[in-house]
């Protein structure tokens, strides 16, 4: 990982006021001005799909930011994925104390270079993979705030590339459940693009058709608000599905204290065939043969079996993730088996569904 800087930023020195970079800024060049100066079309291995459109750029940004004021005085910004840097640009317009931006691509690093030799040492540039960069180098540790209280004055967005979106999301989701990395500093709010459909999930609620294991887990940990959709022809190249913008903050208090990767198991499990009654996905979790588990799981719980894993609101998985957790504690071989194949349960029980002597 490279961090590029206009300069070395000086811990601890006397910074002078914000220039304001709204009329320094140069006009953002059409697409076919940037692809034919730089060669450069968005990888389709990438998933890259690039906003051009000031209007919809700058409605993007709006909503960035942990106060309601017209800039982003004092507020600390990540950027995953700029790209050519055009919604980088509208950020900086907006005169952030600090935006660094972790982009993959080296094709774009000249017209990123470009970009902070104008903005000096409020633009950084890590030139690198957001699933493998530390995001504590772009926020300042003595700007933390209790999780408890308000939100830092940190954000973390971007034009997120398809195929690295849901990947993204479940490290932040774990990071969040455990307060760790960013999450050291407090509750730091995400605003992202997905595909119209999945931001869709991400705010379903019991009863919607789209909802599914992603809706849970990221309410279980987060408050998702869908801002805005973005049609899908407004991205070089138009991708075939509409673009959600959709923001998420984590919670003050997670609705239980398990371990993320054992809440996302189970919620996993429940939801397999969500649109028919939760025993078809609940019973997953057990040997086949141990019906007496589903019904004690059930019992346990107090959760309407016939009800459909979509119609479940989000205690009632909660309740059914501590009663699966009772359950495992007095069976603790039940956490080795994740796989909806009836046959991987004869690696660590026997036919009857009694655990192997180890």
């Amino acid at each position: 990982m490279r961090i590029t800087t206009a300069r070395l930023l000086k811990i601890g020195a006397t910074k002078p006021p914000p220039t304001n970079y709204a009329n320094k800024m140069p006009p953002l060049p059409q697409v076919s001005q940037l692809v034919k100066l730089y060669q450069v079309k968005a990888a389709k291995f990438l998933s890259q799909n690039f906003l051009y459109d000031p209007k919809i750029i700058d409605r993007f940004v709006s909503y960035i930011g942990t106060t309601q004021q017209a800039d982003l005085a004092g507020q600390y910004v990540c950027e995953i994925g700029p790209g050519p840097g055009s919604i980088s640009r509208s950020i900086m317009q907006r005169n952030p104390e600090q935006l660094m931006v972790v982009e993959k691509d080296h094709r774009f690093m000249t017209m990123l270079k470009y970009l902070a030799s104008i903005c000096e040492e409020r633009f950084q540039i890590v030139h690198g993979d957001i699933l493998l960069f530390d995001l504590l180098q772009a926020f300042p540790a003595e700007f933390a705030q209790p999780w408890n209280e308000e939100c830092p004055p940190f954000t973390v967005c971007g034009n997120l590339p398809f195929n690295i979106s849901l990947p993204l999301m479940f490290k932040f989701l774990h990071q969040i459940s455990l307060k760790e990395n960013i999450f050291t500093l407090g509750r730091i709010p995400m605003l992202f693009t997905f595909q119209h459909e999945v931001g869709q999930r991400l705010i379903a609620q019991p009863g919607d058709q789209q909802r599914c294991r992603i809706s849970v887990t990221s309410q279980f940990y987060t408050d998702t608000s869908y801002k805005f959709k973005i049609v899908g022809g407004s991205f070089v190249p138009a991708p075939k599905v509409d673009v959600a913008v959709v923001e998420l903050v984590p919670k003050k208090e997670f609705i239980t204290d398990l371990p993320f990767k054992t809440v996302d198991f189970i919620i996993k499990h429940c939801m397999h065939n969500r649109n028919k009654n939760c025993r078809q996905g609940v019973r997953t979790l057990f040997p086949r043969t141990r019906v007496d588990l589903v019904e004690e799981i059930f019992h346990i719980s107090a959760v309407d079996p016939t009800l459909p894993g979509s119609h479940l609101d989000n205690l009632h998985f909660r309740d059914l993730c501590h009663a699966y957790e009772s359950i495992a504690d007095r069976t603790p071989q039940l956490r080795l088996v994740d796989s909806y194949d009836p046959k991987a349960w004869l690696k660590h029980f026997d036919e009857n569904g009694d655990p192997l002597q180890v």
